[in-house]
């Protein structure tokens, strides 16, 4: 089968929203894929874009697929599942094991006529560390749980975004093949992204922090605070992000200053905002403790942020650790104290040799290591062992 074009269904939990996964990943497989001759489609049960609902197009050869949501959860469910039945494809992956998605591999996997197709499970995140931050009722965080677990166990391989996510695969189901395949960019990216930055002497230094506001808690990021304004009084802070779980931002603009002159709270921040926000910023800052949560991601935004020249510091707690090895970024311990962290900030932000060094390091090592054609043949490779 080595010259055959493979036929690949991702089956999407969610539209092409806020939530980064399906734009930031799971496009940009397809996109590689069908670059290697594969025929690749996206089912997508779009309830967050509802205006999304029964509409499809092409997006660089992909075929992208959002059902209609009429008729509830079961009726939207029957949508994907005929849709993935008439792709026929030899490869179904499925995009977190979690509703609609989690759905429809338990269907396809007690209902599948013999081995075809091969189901994939694309993992990248922990979900059940998201379920008290989301706020789920008991029941419904109780069945995402088992969701998540069966998904697991009940696959034909695996792919995960981060090293905790294949360490955690391989002891669920240890004799299911699994694939490390982190996030990655395209060299496209590097152009869009980057604005060159404007000289003004009158401006303050100015560190960037993207967080959805789980990453540290917010008496952790007040005493950082603290910390650098008592280190370079007119250093100014941009907060860029809005929390998953609306409010939980609340505790953080209480603890940090809510009225700060030297805060700006943007906010959720469009992608074609970016570039201006990173010409904007003298380095940005990646805080986060050792918790499930902050060890099994693969943080889009680091690789993006790295990708746009924006000097980094940044814990050293999972894919983090990876995306900024070899002086790619700066890294910090992930057990440091606030005023550790502080520190480092302050003395990256005075050594601007150092920070146009590192940014070279960040794009070539990216462009390289992490290139999603690069990945999208490891990715291939890993179907074709499926496949048979």
């Amino acid at each position: 089968r080595v010259n055959v074009m493979l036929r690949i269904a991702f089956v999407a939990p969610f539209g092409l929203g806020k939530k980064a996964t399906v734009w930031a990943r799971t496009l940009p497989l397809a996109r590689a894929l069908v670059a290697k001759d594969c025929h690749a489609s996206v089912i997508i049960p779009p309830w967050d874009t509802p205006e999304d609902a029964g509409k499809a197009w092409m997006d660089e050869g992909v075929e992208v697929i959002n059902v209609g949501l009429r008729g509830g959860l079961p009726f939207v469910v029957a949508r994907m599942v005929g849709e993935a039945r008439r792709l026929r494809p030899d490869i179904v992956h499925i995009v977190k094991p979690r509703a609609h998605a989690g759905l429809l591999q338990w269907l396809f996997w007690n209902f599948r006529s013999g081995s075809r197709p091969r189901l994939v499970l694309d993992v990248d995140d922990w979900e059940q560390a998201w379920a008290p931050i989301a706020g789920y009722a008991p029941p419904m965080a109780a069945f995402l749980a088992w969701q998540e677990m069966w998904g697991y166990r009940h696959a034909d391989g695996i792919t995960a975004a981060s090293g905790w996510l294949v360490h955690k695969a391989r002891s669920l189901a240890p004799h299911t093949p699994c694939l490390y395949l982190p996030n990655g960019v395209a060299p496209t990216e590097a152009q869009a992204l980057h604005r060159p930055r404007a000289f003004d002497p009158g401006r303050p230094r100015t560190v960037l922090w993207f967080t959805r506001f789980v990453e540290v808690e917010p008496e952790w990021m007040a005493a950082c605070w603290q910390a650098l304004h008592a280190l370079d009084p007119d250093l100014h802070l941009l907060v860029a992000g809005a929390p998953l779980q609306p409010g939980r931002d609340h505790a953080f603009r209480r603890a940090m200053g809510r009225d700060d002159p030297s805060i700006t709270w943007l906010g959720y921040v469009p992608s074609d905002a970016l570039p201006d926000l990173y010409a904007r910023s003298d380095c940005a800052i990646f805080p986060a403790a050792s918790t499930p949560l902050n060890l099994a991601k693969c943080s889009v935004k680091v690789a993006t942020t790295l990708l746009a020249g924006t000097p980094v510091v940044a814990s050293a707690v999972g894919e983090q650790a990876r995306y900024g090895a070899g002086g790619a970024a700066r890294l910090v311990d992930a057990e440091a104290s606030p005023a550790a962290f502080a520190r480092a900030v302050i003395e990256h932000l005075a050594r601007p040799e150092e920070r146009l060094r590192q940014v070279k390091i960040a794009r070539e090592q990216l462009l390289t290591r992490y290139n999603w054609s690069r990945l999208t043949t490891d990715l291939l490779t890993f179907y074709r062992l499926l496949a048979g």
